[in-house]
C-alpha cells in the first residue's frame, strides 16, 4: 500500500490549495441547485424558511469549531453562521433569498473574512441576500401570497424567529374567515426523503471523504506497536486526514485496544496497547460536509493469534453476505436479519452460546455479543437523514442511497459466565410495546420478564475473553450492484498483516 503520502498526490495538492482559511472552492455548488430543484418539484408551490447553525461557545470567548447545520448546508452550501434562506417556490420554479452576516471590517479582523450579500448572489446562486439584521422586516413581505410554508419545528430558531413571524406575516392557526389560509408543514420528511438518495455531485464528495479516510487508517495500521498509546495513533491517524484534506472529523476517533473494543462508543484513548491485543478504530474523514465512516480490526503485535482469528473471519464473512445485500429492491431489514442469522451460526460456531442457531435467535441470545444495527444511511452527518421504512413498510434500496455495513462480535471480558434466558423475544414486539408504553415502563418490564423466566447458564471461551471485532465500510447502491468505497482499506487477515508488516 505504500506511504500514506503517495495516495492520491494530486488530489492531496488539490485539496491542500482549497483548504486555506475561508476558501471554498472545493464546493460543488451544483449539488445545493439540484436539491433545491428536487425540493421545487415536491413543493410545487410554496415557501421554504430555514436556517444556519450558530456558533456555540465552550467557555468565556472560546467556541466549538463550527459546523454548519447539515439541513441548511444541503440546500444553500452556505459556510457561514448567522444567515436564515427563504426559498419561494411557485409552479414548481424556485427563488432563493438569503439573509447573512454583513461585511464588517473590524469583525473580520478578528473572525476572518465574511462573503457578505454581494458573495449570497455572485457565488451561491441567491436571487437576492439581505442583512441577517433584516430578517424580521422582510420575511412578511417575501412571504405575501404563499398560503404553504415549510419550516423546521425542531429547529430552537423556529421558537426564536418563526413562530412569532408567521403569526403575524401569515397567521396560520386558521380560526375563522379573518385569518389567511395559510398553512404550516414541517420540512423535515421532505428533506429527510431527498437527502437519502445521493446526487453524482455527493458521491463525489463522499468518495473523496472515503480515499482520505482509507489512506488514515492504513497509516495507523503501519505505525502502531505495542507500548504505543491509542491516543498517539490516533493524533497519527487524524494527521494523516488533515493533510490530505479534511475539513474535521467525521465524529470523535474511536481508538479501542485490547478489552476496549468492547465498549461500542469507546473514545477515551487513554490506554497503553499491549502487546497480542487487537486494535479497533471505528474513525473517518469528513471532506466537503461529507462524511465517511470506517471501522477496521487488526492486531498490534502484526499477527492475528487462533481466537483472535477464529472471532474475525466470522465476522468478515458476515459482513462480506451484508455488502452482496446492497442492491436494489432489496432492505436493510432484510440485510440485518440476515446478520443476525449469520451472526447466531457464527456464536455457536465459536461456543459463545449454549444453545441452537433458532434458539440464538428467537430467544435474542445473539444480543450478549451483537447489540447494534447492521448499517445506517451516510451523507452529509455520519448516522445521515432517512428513515429505514416507507409507508410504514421497510424501505428499498434505490440507486444512489450510501450504507454503511458494520457487523461485530464483542465478548465482553467481565462475563465469563453467562445466565442466558429461555425466553421466546421478538424484536418487533419489543419495539412497539416500547412505543406504547414509554422506554421506561417497558424496559422495566422486559427486566423482569427475563428475571423470571427460566435460564441455561453457559461458561464463555476463556480464550475469546475481551475479543472486540468489528468491521465497516461504506457502500453505495447503484444499478449495477454495490459499490464499496472504501475497499482499499485492508480487511482480510492477509491483507491486513501485510499492512502492518
Amino acid at each position: 500500500y505504500g506511504d500514506h503520502r503517495d495516495l492520491h498526490y494530486p488530489l492531496r495538492r488539490q485539496r491542500q490549495m482549497c483548504i486555506r482559511d475561508r476558501d471554498y472552492s472545493y464546493s460543488v455548488m451544483g449539488n445545493s441547485k439540484i436539491a433545491r430543484e428536487n425540493l421545487a418539484k415536491e413543493i410545487k408551490n410554496g415557501a421554504v424558511i430555514i436556517h444556519s447553525g450558530d456558533i456555540v461557545y465552550r467557555n468565556n470567548d472560546t467556541w466549538y469549531p463550527f459546523r454548519q447545520d447539515s439541513n441548511f448546508y444541503y440546500l444553500t452550501e452556505w459556510p457561514e453562521p448567522e444567515a436564515h434562506a427563504v426559498i419561494l417556490i411557485k409552479d414548481s420554479k424556485y427563488e432563493l433569498h438569503m439573509f447573512v452576516q454583513d461585511r464588517n471590517e473590524e469583525m473580520e479582523t478578528w473572525e476572518g473574512k465574511r462573503l457578505g450579500q454581494s458573495g449570497a448572489v455572485e457565488q451561491f446562486e441567491a436571487e437576492k441576500a439581505y442583512s441577517y439584521q433584516d430578517y424580521r422586516k422582510i420575511l412578511p413581505n417575501l412571504l405575501s401570497g404563499y398560503q404553504n410554508v415549510y419550516c423546521d419545528y425542531s429547529s430552537p430558531n423556529f421558537e426564536k424567529y418563526d413562530k412569532s413571524l408567521l403569526t403575524n406575516a401569515v397567521p396560520y392557526d386558521q380560526r375563522g374567515a379573518d385569518f389567511s389560509n395559510a398553512t404550516l408543514y414541517s420540512l423535515q420528511p421532505l428533506i429527510s426523503e431527498l437527502r437519502l438518495t445521493k446526487s453524482d455531485g455527493e458521491i463525489q464528495l463522499l468518495k473523496e471523504a472515503c480515499d482520505i479516510t482509507v489512506a488514515g487508517h492504513i497509516h495507523a495500521m503501519k505505525i502502531t506497536n505495542p507500548g504505543s498509546y491509542e491516543y498517539q495513533v490516533a493524533a497519527e491517524m487524524e494527521k494523516v486526514f488533515y493533510e490530505m484534506g479534511a475539513e474535521r472529523l467525521g465524529y470523535p476517533s474511536i481508538v479501542a485496544g485490547g478489552h476496549n473494543a468492547c465498549i461500542l462508543h469507546y473514545s477515551t484513548n487513554r490506554d497503553l496497547l499491549d502487546k497480542g491485543s487487537l486494535l479497533l478504530i471505528d474513525a473517518a474523514a469528513e471532506f466537503g460536509m461529507y462524511s465517511s465512516d470506517v471501522t477496521r480490526t487488526f492486531p498490534v503485535s502484526g499477527k492475528f493469534t487462533s481466537p483472535q482469528k477464529a472471532v474475525y473471519e466470522e465476522v468478515l464473512k458476515v459482513q462480506k453476505e451484508g455488502i452482496e445485500g446492497v442492491e436494489i429492491g432489496n432492505s436493510m431489514k432484510n440485510i440485518h436479519e440476515q446478520t443476525i442469522k449469520s451472526l447466531s451460526e457464527s456464536l455457536v460456531n465459536l461456543g459463545l452460546v449454549p444453545l441452537g442457531v433458532d434458539e440464538t435467535i428467537s430467544m435474542m441470545h445473539f444480543f450478549e455479543f451483537f447489540m447494534h444495527g447492521t448499517g445506517h444511511w451516510l451523507g452529509l452527518d455520519v448516522h445521515d437523514a432517512g428513515s429505514n421504512e416507507k409507508n410504514g413498510k421497510p424501505r428499498a434500496f434505490e440507486h444512489g442511497m450510501v450504507t454503511t455495513i458494520e457487523p461485530g462480535i464483542y465478548v465482553r471480558p467481565t462475563k465469563s459466565t453467562i445466565e442466558f434466558p429461555l425466553l421466546e423475544r421478538d424484536p418487533v414486539q419489543i419495539r412497539e410495546r416500547r412505543k406504547l408504553m414509554g422506554m421506561e415502563k417497558a424496559t422495566k418490564l422486559e427486566k423482569e420478564e427475563i428475571m423470571n423466566a427460566k435460564t441455561v447458564k453457559h461458561e464463555i471461551p476463556t480464550e475469546l475473553l475481551g475479543i472486540g471485532v468489528r468491521i465497516e465500510d461504506d457502500i453505495v447502491c447503484t444499478d449495477k450492484g454495490p459499490v464499496n468505497l472504501t475497499e482499499k482499506a485492508p480487511k482480510t487477515i492477509e491483507e491486513i498483516e501485510a499492512a502492518i508488516a
